[in-house]
């Protein structure tokens, strides 16, 4: 009885003190309640969710999904963390729902590390708000409005700095929020985490493939800025993943996309590393048909802060959907803690 008014007393701390309109799912009660005479105590596995419409200006709003877990709330100083798709992906490839498999969520993996997690939608992209030409939808465009999101996550976790874990074009708008081309406070942002990152160049092969004049003349001609995938996009960009994690992307991620961030990558870098300031740590796979060794070098070389890399032994360039995502969250999470205070476990296994 004391357990269950214990439980009942943190998750109405939850619904006041983190985001609103939260839902538990059912089945995770029902699973974690099986447990719990196995000794793994039932709040253990619990994760508050809630999406959102944030207003960053002009008219605009972006979908963002928002978890945490009891052990969030427990954590001081509060930890967050904010999840940058690629091009071409909404926020849902960081809320993966791979039947059988949950350990392809990361938001779900950082909200049970104690964090709030967040990952929002592009302007033009999935439940965000669709401009009139998704063209306009520029890497500085982009750049404005994710300050802005941090600025609301700070506020909504009473979090002094939100970390930034980025793929592909996330990964270059987390180098320069976490630097001197940011359009929030440096100090907002705490450290930056960067995979399928490409800084100035691809493999031949790519390049061939993806970023040819051809392929950059029908993006600039698309009707009213949009274009409409299907999972042939992305064949390339996902050939390591699991194949579970595999169908799940072929299933979801398709749909209609702003071309403005992916004409951004046309022209490289899209920020100069050499602003660079937030303690980064970079993986790479080193099965990538996408980023070169050379180009891995070149950003380590050129940025501005103290800067790390991990390389996934045949890794792809999506990470998080592949074999790799254990040895990729494990050191990610590592390098955040740095520094910072243990996670209570509140008598979870750790």
């Amino acid at each position: 009885m004391r357990l269950v008014i214990a439980l009942s007393s943190l998750v109405m701390a939850g619904s006041l003190l983190g985001c609103a309109a939260e839902t538990v799912s059912q089945d995770e009660v029902a699973e974690t309640s099986d447990e719990l005479f196995g000794f793994v105590p039932p709040h253990c596995s619990l994760v508050f969710s809630s999406e959102h419409q944030v207003n960053v200006g002009n008219g605009a709003k972006l979908h963002v999904i928002a978890k945490h877990s009891i052990r969030s709330l427990t954590v001081f100083p509060r930890r967050a963390i904010l999840m940058l798709p690629p091009t071409l992906a909404t926020n849902e490839i960081y809320d993966a729902n791979v039947p059988g498999d949950p350990s392809f969520n990361a938001l779900d993996r950082a909200a049970r590390e104690g964090y709030f997690a967040y990952a929002l939608s592009y302007e033009g992209y999935g439940k965000s708000s669709q401009p009139a030409d998704g063209s306009t939808v520029t890497a500085e465009r982009m750049l404005e409005q994710t300050g802005k999101v941090i600025e609301w996550i700070r506020l909504n976790a009473l979090a002094d700095e939100v970390d930034i874990f980025g793929m592909s074009v996330g990964s270059s708008l987390a180098v320069a929020l976490g630097g001197t081309q940011s359009t929030t406070k440096q100090k907002y942002v705490g450290r930056i985490v960067l995979a399928s990152h490409v800084y100035k160049s691809v493999t031949p092969f790519f390049e061939e493939v993806f970023f040819s004049p051809e392929f950059r003349a029908f993006l600039e001609s698309a009707p009213n800025g949009y274009i409409e995938t299907d999972p042939s996009a992305y064949g390339l960009l996902m050939d390591r993943a699991v194949p579970a994690a595999g169908a799940w992307a072929a299933a979801t991620l398709p749909g209609r996309y702003a071309t403005g961030p992916t004409l951004e990558g046309f022209d490289l870098p899209v920020f100069d590393a050499a602003h660079g300031r937030a303690p980064a740590l970079q993986f790479w796979g080193d099965a990538d048909l996408v980023t070169p060794l050379s180009d891995v070098a070149e950003f380590q070389a050129d940025y501005g802060g103290d800067v790390d890399i991990r390389v996934i032994s045949d890794g792809g360039h999506s990470l998080p959907l592949e074999e790799g995502r254990h040895e990729l969250y494990d050191e990610m999470f590592e390098f955040l803690d740095e520094g910072r205070q243990p996670v209570p476990t509140l008598g979870c296994p750790t």
